[in-house]
C-alpha cells in the first residue's frame, strides 16, 4: 500500500498533468491506477470533480461495454453491460448514445431552474447531491468514439476555468483510452478465439512456427451424436443456433472447473485441464468427469436435450502446445500421442455404444467411478485397448 501511495503522481499544474497523460501515464499499470491518477490529480489542482465515469464499447462476445467509475474518496470500480441488457427506451433515455453517435458535448447545470429534464440521469444525479454534469466524446484516431462524464457536487457547479480544464485534458484522455482499448480488445479476442492460456502465450510473443511448450493435462474431447443427420435435416442458421445453445450447456461446466476449451471442431470441442504432477492428476481427472456429468444434466433439463445428446472421451498425458501452420497462417493447438489417443477413444465410444468413456490411465485415478466397457482397436496404437465408461 505504501509503495502504491508513493507511486501516485503529483501535479503542480494542468500542463504537468497533461504531459504525464501524453507520456502514457507511466508508471501506472492498469486502467484503475490511471483513472485515479487523473481524477486525484485534477482534485489536487482545485478542479471540483466529485464523480467521473468512463464508458467504452468492447469487442467481447457477451458484453456491450465496460464502465469505470471514480467517486471522490472511493476506489475506482468497474462494471460491465451485457449485450441486450438495455431496452430501446433505456438506451435513448441515456445521454451517452447521443454523445457517441453525434460526437457532441452535453452539459446539464443541475441547480438551474431551466435545466432540461431530458435524460433519466439528471434527476438521479440531483437526488445524489450533484450540481453539474458534463458528458464529453472521446474520439479515437480512427474516428471511433466512446464517452466520459464529469460531475460536481460543489455549489454553483463547474466554473468556466474547470470546464476549460476538463476539455483540455479530453484529447490526451482519448489517446490513453484508445491505447487501453487496443490492449484490452487484443487480450479479449485472443482469449475468445484461441483460449485463455493460448492467448496469453501469443500475447507474450509466441507467434513463430514451432513456438510453444510441452504441457501435461487431462484431455477432454466432446462431440454431438447423430450430427450428420441433424445437419441434413435443418438449415445452416438453425444448426449454428443449435450448436451454440448446446455448447452453452456444456462449456461453462468445463471452465468452472479450471478447464480451457482449446478448439471448437464443428460439432464438438477439445478441452484441457492442466496439472503439475501425478498428485494433481486425480483431481483434474475428476474435474473433467464432473464437467461432463454436469453438462449432461444441464442439457437433459432443457427442451434441447430431447433432440441433442453428446459423447465424451477423457485421457491424459504430455503433448506439445503451440504454433503449427504454413507461411503466415498459423494455428495455436495441441499435438501429440495423448491427443491422438483421446480422439481415437471418442471413436471407440460409438462402437461400444457408450456416451462417456475414459482411458485406463484416467480410470485408475478415480477409483469407483468407472466400469469396464470392453476393448477396442484404436488406430495407430498397438494391441487391444481397454475402454472404461462412467
Amino acid at each position: 500500500m505504501a509503495d502504491r501511495e508513493a507511486r501516485k503522481p503529483r501535479f503542480s499544474s494542468v500542463e504537468q498533468l497533461i504531459d504525464w497523460m501524453i507520456d502514457g501515464a507511466r508508471p501506472s499499470a492498469d486502467a484503475r491506477e490511471i483513472i485515479t491518477g487523473i481524477c486525484e490529480g485534477l482534485a489536487g489542482l482545485d478542479v471540483g470533480i466529485d464523480r467521473f465515469m468512463l464508458f467504452i464499447y468492447t469487442l467481447h462476445p457477451n458484453l456491450l461495454g465496460t464502465r469505470f467509475r471514480w467517486i471522490r474518496g472511493e476506489a475506482v470500480d468497474v462494471g460491465h453491460a451485457k449485450i441486450g441488457q438495455f431496452s430501446e427506451e433505456e438506451y435513448t433515455a441515456n445521454p451517452l448514445p447521443h454523445v457517441v453517435e453525434d460526437q457532441v458535448t452535453i452539459r446539464r447545470q443541475l441547480e438551474r431552474a431551466d435545466c432540461p429534464e431530458d435524460y433519466n440521469i439528471i434527476g438521479e444525479l440531483r437526488e445524489q447531491g450533484f450540481t453539474d454534469y458534463i458528458a464529453l466524446p472521446l474520439i479515437f484516431t480512427t474516428g471511433e468514439t466512446h464517452a466520459c462524464t464529469w460531475s460536481s457536487a460543489q455549489e454553483g457547479g463547474f466554473s468556466d476555468r474547470e470546464i476549460d480544464i476538463l476539455k483540455r485534458i479530453n484529447a490526451p484522455l482519448a489517446r490513453l483510452t484508445e491505447t487501453y482499448m487496443l490492449r484490452l480488445n487484443a487480450a479479449v479476442l485472443l482469449s475468445t478465439y484461441v483460449g485463455r492460456n493460448s492467448g496469453t502465450l501469443i500475447r507474450d510473443g509466441k507467434v513463430h512456427r514451432g513456438d510453444g511448450e510441452e504441457i501435461t493435462a487431462v484431455i477432454l474431447f466432446v462431440d454431438l451424436k447423430n450430427f450428420t443427420r441433424l445437419s441434413n435435416e435443418i438449415a445452416g442458421s438453425e444448426l449454428v443456433s443449435l450448436l451454440n445453445d448446446t455448447f452453452d450447456h456444456l462449456v461453462p461446466s468445463v471452465t468452472r472447473r479450471g478447464g480451457e476449451v482449446l478448439k471448437f471442431m464443428g460439432d464438438g470441442f477439445f478441452a484441457i485441464f492442466p496439472y503439475a504432477d501425478d498428485g494433481e492428476l486425480a483431481e483434474k481427472a475428476a474435474a473433467a468427469m464432473d464437467a461432463v456429468d454436469e453438462g449432461a444434466e444441464a442439457l437433459s433439463k432443457d427442451a434441447l436435450g430431447d433432440s441433442v445428446s453428446f459423447r465424451a472421451a477423457i485421457h491424459s498425458g504430455t503433448f506439445h502446445y503451440g504454433n503449427i501452420g504454413g507461411a503466415d497462417r498459423l494455428d495455436f493447438t495441441a499435438i501429440g500421442p495423448p491427443v491422438n489417443y483421446t480422439a481415437r477413444l471418442l471413436s471407440a465410444a460409438t462402437d461400444l455404444g457408450c456416451d462417456k468413456v475414459v482411458s485406463t490411465e484416467i480410470a485408475s485415478r478415480v477409483e469407483g467411478r468407472c466400469e469396464n466397457a470392453g476393448t477396442a482397436d484404436l488406430k495407430g496404437f498397438a494391441g487391444k485397448q481397454t475402454i472404461w465408461r462412467f
